[in-house]
């Protein structure tokens, strides 16, 4: 008995080999036609046709008036099967090695070993194998995550692949879905769809084709949920559907199945059937699959230490094993069999497997390419406003295309200025736009962070006011009226270096997805997500000094007030520099621990704890690159400085009511308020280039 999987009913039935030669035979009239090819192209006696009963039956893609009637009429076809024309591409590699060096001393870890293999457009291709295979690994270097290291061959269409090329073929769906939590799912797939296509589709067609992509993956009645409150099903089909939008014909997959039950797990791998199915070229890691999985895949590629034991039709799994005496057990699930047996749990049998199928090379096994390939159904249809996947050519009388006329003839190219190349589809400025108004909306909702940055400031300047109330215009209390000043400038720096170093490193696995997908160049994320917290900084900063200001009793004078806010916005922008490149460097953790360690050499240097004359001369280069040094600096020019009149003396005596003899005994008075904004300026361009490189560094590593 041969058991097999009825996938319309989702129930176990058992068929005779004769009632499946019987089935076999005539080709049902609703045959998938890509099956009714296959049928009549294989040969020999490896390879059966399943029953028909037996077979996938593909996904409906919903029309729109079944999903969206607002839309339109269900005339339109499907813009996830008709998007556009591309080219099916095969994927083959030759000789692949890598290995990895444990440690300094150590012999290199061979992780593959001279692997070979070939998929193919219009299968769903499963790698499989036991922990420590490799497959992950063999993912990586296929999708272009791993780009050095390695030796060997990677072909496209069986030519060299030019990774730069093939990185705007694909996709890269990997096993973590990192999404982000303050969006809503149609928000996800605005911003997705927007960032990925150009202006080949506009606006109302990028709509329709997000509205139909979300009936395809059953998210459409969670358009207005926020990721973070999806399942884990739903948030890895969401993953999915936001690498869809522009239609790439590869798609890589890190184990899609994991962490979801066998219902959910089925329906994942029917959407990655369906995309294999139009023409795509599919390719998924998977750890162990049931029974039931296991026939929904049309290639399967069996690893056991970085080499191949078996690459074919998973229904070719029993003949190869039989042909090396190896008898799988009637109750065994083959995958399982296979599995035990690439762990070596009945001896050692790897070596005659990789013999047999040639460590990859051999397609005996598995089905033979197509004659004509399986090309994604594309609408032949005549371009008309009524088909929105095929928009309407410009129309060079309309008053729209004189704009576009006049900048030609003026040779004026927005998409130069903009920095717009081959890598991305949409120019720097508008991915800067789009990611600024990203960043906003993330902002606005993100009140665990906002609201708290804005409500300790407030708490802080209440209980600094009310400590140093009054006293700013005091003789006897000079020294905490300085003592106020650095510890204004020492908040502020905490508490925009620490919303850094706690915040960024969550939002890096994001940006490596999106980034590594082609999305949006780091220089436009970069850009955009310093602008984006300057308000922020900015009102934070204002208000703190508000209060305390005028709780202190500082001079009303809008002149020295306004100097001493821009030197405590200018310390908190170079403090979040800081913290921007110690989150490029470590994570949450590792962050918390080293921040300080980054922080105390400024500190200890600012010239409060001591004075630049009363260091040793070896030292003093460090008080010149201290940022907090310019930052008391300039602070205490602006308070006590300009020639501020005398202070008042209740005491009997006051021996500084001048503020120049004050200034002078803290060695600050030849400082020079110009000279502080113009050194922070520096350090702030430092830090921020250097947290630009590194981050830059890490996402082109992978470290």
């Amino acid at each position: 008995m041969a058991e097999a999987y009825e996938m319309n009913s989702g129930t176990v039935s058992s068929s005779s080999p004769s009632q499946s030669s019987q089935k076999d035979t005539p080709l049902e009239a609703d045959e998938h036609p890509r099956d009714k090819e296959l049928h009549l192209m294989e040969s020999g006696t490896l390879v059966q046709k399943r029953p028909h009963t037996l077979q996938l039956t593909p996904l409906k893609i919903p029309t729109q008036s079944q999903c969206s009637p607002g839309l339109g009429g269900s005339s339109t076809a499907s813009s996830l099967v008709a998007a556009r024309l591309f080219k099916p591409v095969t994927i083959s590699f030759k000789d692949l090695s890598y290995s990895v060096r444990t440690g300094i001393f150590r012999k290199g870890r061979d992780i593959l070993k001279n692997i070979n293999g070939e998929f193919r457009a219009g299968e769903l291709t499963a790698i499989m194998g036991p922990s420590g295979a490799g497959k992950s690994t063999l993912l990586d270097i296929l999708a272009g995550y791993t780009e050095s290291d390695f030796t060997g061959e990677i072909f496209i269409n069986k030519q060299p692949r030019d990774l730069k090329h093939f990185r705007r073929q694909s996709a890269y769906i990997m096993q973590d879905h990192n999404l982000q939590p303050h969006l809503t799912v149609l928000e996800a797939m605005h911003f997705s769809a927007n960032l990925k296509i150009g202006a080949e589709l506009s606006p109302a067609s990028k709509k329709i084709r997000m509205n139909e992509i979300l009936c395809a993956i059953g998210l459409q009645d969670h358009k207005k949920t926020r990721t973070a409150k999806l399942s884990g099903g739903q948030k890895k089909r969401l993953a999915i559907a936001l690498e869809i939008v522009n239609n790439p014909p590869v798609m890589f997959f890190d184990e899609p199945t994991s962490g979801l039950d066998i219902s959910t797990s089925k329906k994942c791998v029917e959407l990655l059937k369906q995309l294999a199915r139009e023409g795509r070229t599919i390719i998924c890691t998977i750890h162990q699959p049931s029974a039931l999985l296991l026939n929904m895949f049309d290639h399967l590629f069996t690893m056991a230490e970085g080499e191949c034991i078996f690459t074919g039709t998973t229904g070719n799994i029993v003949p190869f094993l039989k042909e090396m005496d190896i008898i799988c057990p009637e109750h065994y699930s083959p995958s399982d069999f296979l599995l035990e047996i690439a762990t070596n749990d009945y001896g050692r049998q790897n070596d005659q497997l990789i013999a047999k199928s040639e460590n990859g090379k051999s397609t005996a096994h598995r089905n033979r390419e197509l004659l004509t390939p399986f090309l994604l159904p594309i609408l032949e249809s005549p371009v008309s406003a009524d088909n929105p996947l095929h928009p309407p050519k410009e129309d060079t009388q309309s008053p729209l295309a004189k704009p576009k006329k006049l900048a030609k003839k003026l040779s004026f190219n927005p998409e130069k200025w903009c920095g717009r190349d081959e890598i991305y589809t949409t120019s720097f400025c508008r991915q800067f736009y789009l990611l600024l108004l990203r960043t906003f909306l993330i902002l606005s909702r993100d009140r665990s962070l906002m609201t708290m940055r804005f409500v300790i400031h407030c708490t802080i300047a209440a209980l600094i006011g009310m400590l140093y109330l009054g006293i700013g215009n005091q003789a006897s209390h000079i020294f905490n009226n300085f003592n106020y000043v650095f510890f204004s400038i020492m908040f502020l720096m905490f508490t925009a270096f620490s919303s850094m170093t706690m915040a960024f490193p969550l939002e890096l696995p994001i940006i490596t997805r999106e980034h590594f997908n082609r999305w949006y160049s780091l220089r436009a994320y970069y850009i955009a997500m310093t602008v984006a917290d300057i308000p922020i900084q900015a009102l934070c900063t204002v208000t703190y000094i508000v209060i305390t200001y005028y709780m202190t009793g500082q001079p009303p004078e809008a002149f020295r007030m306004g100097l001493f806010t821009i030197i405590c916005l200018m310390v908190a922008w170079v403090a979040q520099g800081l913290g921007l490149l110690v989150a490029s460097l470590f994570d949450v953790k590792n962050g918390a621990i080293f921040g300080p360690f980054f922080i105390c050499p400024f500190l200890i240097f600012s010239g409060f704890f001591i004075h630049l004359d009363d260091a040793h001369p070896v030292m003093h280069w460090l008080f010149h690159v201290s940022f907090l040094k310019y930052a008391l600096q300039g602070a205490t020019v602006a308070i006590f400085g300009y020639d501020r009149p005398k202070l008042d003396c209740e005491e009997t005596y006051c021996h500084f009511v001048l503020p120049k003899k004050f200034l002078k005994e803290i060695d600050m008075l030849s400082a020079d308020f110009v000279e502080a904004v113009i050194a922070l300026i520096v350090i702030f361009l430092v830090f921020r280039v250097g947290a630009f490189y590194v981050m830059r560094y890490r996402l082109k590593n992978k470290v």
